[in-house]
């Protein structure tokens, strides 16, 4: 599903990135985890093609993933590939939207069915409180699932 082989990324002199490789089946998950300033964070701005690696290739489903892609059918098709979690994702819900609702403009954007709401909740864990809830009364352990769903 995923494949990054010897992705590298320096910036100002100062390496982020150094030949990082590895390789995800399709329906498997990948943690980054590392000290502070390890590079996680721009491992995770390159595969989302926010960074331009220096060197190195990204594939998606055997696919290159470029960053010279340019355009909004571009960007939607490298968004529903990848996407990040961030660790408190409060700035990227719609404050004056429910949960449920977030859910949907998401569903939405992605061509999925309004109909999945519920049991895409259900699988993170969030039920029919959390559902009517806004980001700001869903603790950020909630926000993040709700990101994840």
């Amino acid at each position: 599903m995923l494949g990054v082989r010897d992705l590298c990324k320096s910036f100002h002199g100062s390496v982020a990135a150094d030949q990082v490789s590895f390789e995800l089946p399709p329906g498997g998950s990948l943690g980054l985890v590392g000290e502070s300033g390890s590079g996680k964070t721009t491992i995770a701005r390159m595969l989302v093609g926010l960074v331009t690696p220096d060197s190195g290739a990204i594939t998606v489903d055997g696919r290159a993933r470029s960053a010279k892609e340019r355009g909004r059918a571009a960007r939607l098709r490298r968004a529903r590939e990848i996407q990040m979690v961030f660790q408190d994702p409060y700035l990227s819900l719609d404050p004056r939207l429910t949960a449920a609702e977030c859910l949907h403009v998401a569903l939405r954007l992605h061509g999925g069915d309004r109909s999945r709401v519920p049991e895409l909740l259900d699988q993170v864990g969030l039920g029919t409180r959390e559902a009517g809830a806004r980001p700001h009364q869903l603790s950020g352990g909630q926000r993040q699932r709700l990101a994840i769903a």
